[in-house]
């Protein structure tokens, strides 16, 4: 990684993970951004001089190399649809020098094998990193850093998708799971802020080795707004909108087990939206992967991140 007068250089693919933009703009790293994008896109970008907006083909090697030139690190924010792109865009990122690679992720812990196992959508992003991992024997000092977040927490999430959680706060129903556990979930905002200071840390730090980007080196950073349950979420979601249990129909009889073998029969039969339910199950199941607390305070102490106000989210998402 090069680095110049505290300041480093860094590729966006996309801004659908606009907050990560955000926060590396603000840093007070000097952070300078190249934003690569579709010729197509419609998107918009900040007016800012620390920006550069290179437009073109996701499949074009000559642009992607040149857009990739003198680049730190590589951080994708593809769109679902446009995954496919990112195992090409990463050897045109290897060829051009990046030693850097912050691949797709935004997901669950790739580090826990059954949920890397289980759920079909998360099967690209370890080929991802497993490509990268091939890569580095030809490009010295090549890595990947995934970064761990759960489901996000956000307004349209928890009000109008809110079924993603079991929940659904329009008619007033949820069935809450028996086997359920604590999850992690993060809100977009928190994601930006961690990907940013973790970028801001040290290449090494002989007093701290996690307090260092090579810590994090064919690792993940876990991020981390709360740890909550389902019953959690609902008691808040209650409380904020002034109601009582008596305004809610809530059923325990179904179970995270039966909850995946209808999702694996939905798959086998063509169903893709049975693909997002299972990824739903190991996040809320317990003991299934999706509650790596214990690792996110560790990386939260590094960054100098404290966990959010829970019912201050629910709030802000029943005001949006």
């Amino acid at each position: 990684m090069t680095e110049h007068d505290g300041c480093r250089d860094r590729p966006v693919s996309e801004p659908s993970c606009s907050t990560i933009l955000k926060h590396l703009l603000e840093s007070p790293k000097d952070f300078k951004v190249t934003v690569v994008t579709r010729t197509d896109s419609t998107a918009t970008f900040p007016s800012n001089p620390k920006v550069t907006v290179k437009k073109g083909s996701y499949t074009d090697g000559p642009f992607l190399q040149e857009a990739f030139k003198d680049q730190d690190v590589v951080i994708f924010a593809l769109h679902f649809m446009a995954q496919s792109a990112q195992i090409g865009m990463i050897d045109e990122a290897a060829k051009a020098g990046v030693k850097w690679i912050v691949p797709n992720e935004y997901a669950g812990d790739g580090m826990n094998k059954a949920m890397a196992e289980g759920v079909p959508v998360f099967v690209p992003k370890k080929q991802a990193r497993e490509h990268i991992d091939e890569l580095s024997k030809t490009h010295e000092g090549l890595a990947w850093i995934g970064v761990a977040t759960n489901p996000f927490f956000e307004p349209k999430f928890l009000i109008k998708s809110s079924k993603i959680f079991g929940i659904d706060a329009e008619s007033h129903t949820a069935t809450i799971y028996p086997d359920g556990g604590a999850f992690n979930s993060s809100t977009m905002d928190r994601i930006g802020l961690a990907v940013t200071r973790m970028l801001s840390l040290p290449i090494s730090d002989h007093s701290n080795s996690r307090a260092s980007l090579q810590h994090y080196a064919n690792n993940f950073l876990y991020v981390s707004s709360f740890c909550v349950t389902q019953k959690q979420i609902l008691q808040t979601l209650q409380k904020a909108k002034g109601e009582s249990e008596a305004d809610w129909k809530v059923s325990e009889d179904k179970t995270i087990k039966q909850w995946v073998q209808e999702c694996q029969e939905g798959l086998k039969a063509g169903n893709m939206q049975a693909g997002w339910g299972l990824t739903m199950c190991y996040y809320m199941g317990e003991g299934m992967g999706g509650n790596y607390q214990e690792k996110a305070e560790q990386d939260h102490k590094v960054l100098g991140l404290q966990e959010e106000d829970f019912e201050e989210a629910v709030k802000r998402a029943l005001s949006a």
